[in-house]
């Protein structure tokens, strides 16, 4: 009774202050409510997720003239209607497959369609050489392809790019093929003449167009595994920043609740309190469960306003509860370390302003990078205790299931034990 008599009276100092709620509540969601209006709001919610249109102007110079043969038509395009390369390459950018994403325009002179895009009135020209034909049929011909950008751009010229490197490896893959099979007829004995050699290079050219065909239709986005594909976008991203910031300032939290005791032996209350029959180890699990039941309310708030009002959806029921409580556990043991390492809370300030805000900030690279960080920076982040808490968090909100979060709550299980340990170890010995 004594302990919880201890939690109740600093949970209820905790509410008390000002500056502990906004750290506990406000700040983390007022981050997260500027994040949602920075995306659009409710208007983001209502649209779904569509790649912006993108201006695309194409100087076809090819002078080429594809060989004399009947290419048999596909469903996106047909080699049969174009003269040359260009002309095919050509009708797949024009094709109903990339409608939705490039507005093509046909211009003639490559110099006024550099100067279209220095004045951003396209995205991107694309200037076919004059041998492009030449240089994906005949051997030992090769050819440039110009990509003029807006410089400003990355999404649009990335899928322009995409689409050529496609279409000019298939072909050029062709290319070689059918002069790896002239030279193995030269080798058997086999007569090269001209005739030969457009029978072997149509039916490769046609093997190529055929595998066009099938990849036109390159963009295909999904959700990731374990996450719902209606899903809103917008909540999926609201859910990593909340997250990251529930985390963030969690630490925070714990630690602050733990300078209680600093703050009581600068008072002299703690010393009036040993004088009582109470044993120092209940004061101190005292302190530490008014810590975790403090955290306990923090998260499980942030998490319902998250739902509540940004649909974030935090996973499964077992593993959210799993992650959770690694969450709670790292935090207030982290606090009872440092509080056992600091002399006063003049040193409080120093350490919580810059170890805590340091640490959080490496286990939250994974949020910041949108999930994106290479597998190097992933173990970085895992050499501070947030990381374990990001990485275990971030397991449940992608559908991972209980067996996949242990190798975390292992390594959050070796913190928490490494950091009590010291912790209770050096504050029983100053209040010995």
């Amino acid at each position: 009774m004594k302990t919880i008599d201890i939690a109740l009276k600093d949970m209820r100092q905790s509410y008390r202050s000002l500056s502990g709620i906004m750290f506990m509540f406000v700040i983390p969601i007022l981050v997260t409510v500027l994040f949602y209006f920075m995306f659009g709001g409710a208007n983001a919610e209502e649209d779904s997720f569509s790649l912006p249109q993108t201006d695309v102007l194409l100087v076809n110079l090819d002078a080429g003239q594809m060989p004399d043969a009947d290419f048999a038509a596909n469903g996106n395009f047909d080699m049969g209607q174009a003269s040359s390369m260009g002309g095919l390459l050509a009708q797949i950018l024009q094709g109903e497959e990339f409608a939705d994403l490039l507005a093509v325009t046909a211009v003639s002179d490559p110099n006024a369609a550099r100067a279209v895009v220095d004045n951003q009135e396209a995205d991107i020209a694309i200037i076919l050489p004059a041998n492009f034909t030449d240089a994906l049929m005949r051997p030992g011909e090769t050819a440039v392809i110009e990509l003029y950008q807006d410089p400003t751009l990355t999404i649009g010229p990335a899928i322009v790019n995409s689409i050529i490197n496609q279409f000019a490896d298939g072909f050029a893959a062709a290319k070689i093929g059918g002069g790896a099979a002239m030279q193995q007829l030269a080798q058997s004995g086999v007569p090269i003449d001209a005739a030969l050699t457009q029978e072997v290079m149509v039916e490769l050219a046609q093997a190529a167009i055929n595998q066009s065909d099938q990849s036109t239709s390159r963009l295909n986005v999904q959700a990731p595994t374990g996450v719902d594909e209606n899903a809103s976008l917008l909540s999926q991203i609201l859910g990593q920043i909340m997250g990251g910031m529930m985390i963030f300032f969690a630490f925070f939290t714990g630690s602050a609740m733990l300078q209680s005791i600093l703050i009581e032996e600068e008072k002299g209350t703690l010393s009036r309190l040993f004088t009582t029959p109470t044993p120092v180890r209940a004061i101190l699990n005292g302190k530490v469960l008014a810590a975790l039941l403090t955290l306990l309310v923090q998260v499980v708030v942030l998490m319902l306003f998250g739902r509540l009002a940004f649909k974030i959806d935090w996973g499964t029921a077992v593993p959210v509860t799993l992650a959770v409580i690694g969450v709670i556990l790292l935090s207030a043991a982290t606090g009872l370390f440092i509080v056992s390492l600091l002399q006063n809370t003049r040193q409080a300030g120093a350490v919580y302003g810059g170890a805590l805000t340091l640490t959080g900030m490496i286990g939250l690279i994974s949020i910041f990078t949108g999930g994106q960080a290479s597998p190097a920076i992933r173990v970085v982040t895992l050499f501070v205790p947030q990381g374990w808490a990001v990485q275990g968090l971030q397991i449940a909100m992608n559908g991972g299931g209980a067996g996949e979060l242990l190798p975390t709550l292992a390594g959050a299980a070796v913190w928490v034990i490494v950091f009590v340990g010291i912790g209770q170890y050096r504050l029983k010995r100053r209040f010995a």
